[in-house]
């Protein structure tokens, strides 16, 4: 096991064409964030972000159907943001917002069955709920811009992601229907799992102090997005190692205090790295992944740099650990149900 772990942890996949999904991703985030450059609006760089999300989605489908998914997914992501900004506003705090946000996490996981959308799972509805859930609550008319900018970043990238459409020799292909009942199409072992994974995670990032609770739970989906016990405990891995080589490029950049141009370069150049890189290797994308969640993030709410290193390093350690835990629970849960029949 641990011989093959290594190997994952080293091992290149193909390009597979992968800059061309990367091409995509570099300008629907970077085309939304100069327009807010130009506005003189860089407080709204992370609502842009979270919009141009819905470009990563179908990266391997061809015009109409990754059209179809980028829409759900662009929807999904509007949405969770619109849901993060009303959990701000909830009393109680943190523990009514958790709630919230656990619940975004169960929601993404049974759209990502039905719809089939990859990647799979919630991660990145989770991420767009908890950044402004955990933010200081926003008054009705900043709440609305911010709703604005996401949607409209969104609908940009599908657009950008349907723009392949127009090329000399494009194919279209339309995905096969397959009708599949909805209690078949949704697997309750994975929903399961996220509900587990999410609901142990939240109360103990709180009590070990964890400032951006949100990212504790996104480190707990993402081994679970992922199927197969041997390449979950490799993801796992992969983001805790690649996670700590990304903090010290974040350290690097957050140290330059980049002007707001800069920072925008820097988002789209590590937004596109992130795509060439995440089918290949995932630990070594976590290196452009990482610094990408920082320093778009402190556009939003400026926090110390070393807080904001070690905030993310334990929240990281302590989702992904969780998730590991509640795998090899359900996996020794499901060994001892088939004992039985084993002869």
């Amino acid at each position: 096991m641990r011989g093959t772990l290594v190997r994952e942890l080293v091992r290149f996949e193909a390009h597979a064409g992968a800059h061309r999904p990367a091409l995509r991703c570099g300008i629907s985030v970077g085309v939304p964030m100069l327009v807010l450059l130009a506005a003189g609006r860089l407080d709204l760089l992370g609502a842009a972000t979270f919009g141009a999300l819905a470009a990563i989605y179908g990266r391997n489908l061809t015009v109409p159907a990754r059209t179809g998914v980028q829409a759900v997914t662009g929807v999904g992501l509007v949405a969770s943001v619109a849901i993060g900004l009303l959990a701000a506003h909830l009393p109680a705090s943190p523990w009514l917002a958790l709630l919230v946000l656990v619940g975004v996490g169960v929601a993404g996981t049974v759209g990502g069955e039905i719809v089939g959308w990859k990647p799979g799972g919630p991660l990145f509805f989770v991420f767009a709920a908890g950044a402004f859930a955990g933010a200081p609550p926003l008054g009705l008319s900043a709440a609305l811009q911010v709703v604005a900018v996401a949607a409209g970043s969104a609908g940009f990238a599908v657009l950008v992601g349907s723009a392949g459409a127009l090329l000399p020799g494009h194919v279209r292909r339309r995905a096969p229907q397959v009708a599949v009942p909805l209690r078949e199409a949704v697997r309750r072992e994975i929903v399961l799992e996220v509900l587990l994974a999410c609901a142990i995670t939240a109360p103990l990032a709180v009590l070990l102090g964890v400032e951006h609770l949100y990212w504790a739970l996104v480190a707990a989906v993402v081994p679970l997005s992922v199927p197969g016990s041997r390449f979950r405990v490799t993801r796992g891995v992969m983001r805790i190692g690649g996670t700590l080589g990304g903090l010290v490029v974040a350290a690097a950049l957050l140290a330059l205090h980049l002007p707001g141009w800069a920072i925008v370069v820097a988002a789209v150049v590590l937004q596109t790295g992130a795509e060439l890189l995440v089918m290949r290797n995932y630990a070594v994308a976590l290196l452009f992944i990482t610094p990408l969640a920082l320093v778009v993030g402190t556009t939003m709410h400026p926090v110390p740099t070393a807080t904001l290193l070690t905030d993310r390093l334990v929240a990281t350690v302590v989702g992904v650990l969780v998730a590991l835990a509640v795998l090899g629970l359900r996996g020794r849960r499901r060994e001892r149900a088939t004992e039985p029949y084993r002869s």
